[in-house]
């Protein structure tokens, strides 16, 4: 299986080449709220099955938190 690197919030990491964003993201241990960036556009909850990471992309995650 080829391997690609990307940037997963400030850190480069290895993953599998043609996987979808909704398979990296099941990997992950998330909230459930939270938004992702994907090379600096946000990608909406509907394209995660057919958005597929990409040799240099950059996810960025980002969790919401209530505060007082």
């Amino acid at each position: 299986m080829a391997m690609v690197q990307i940037t997963l919030n400030g850190i480069r990491k290895e993953v599998a080449e043609n996987i979808t964003l909704k398979d990296l993201l099941s990997q992950m241990d998330l909230p459930k709220f939270f938004v992702v960036e994907k090379n600096m556009k946000i990608v909406y909850k509907e394209n995660f099955e057919t958005e597929l990471i990409k040799n240099g992309d950059s996810i960025e995650i980002a969790t919401f938190c209530g505060g007082g």
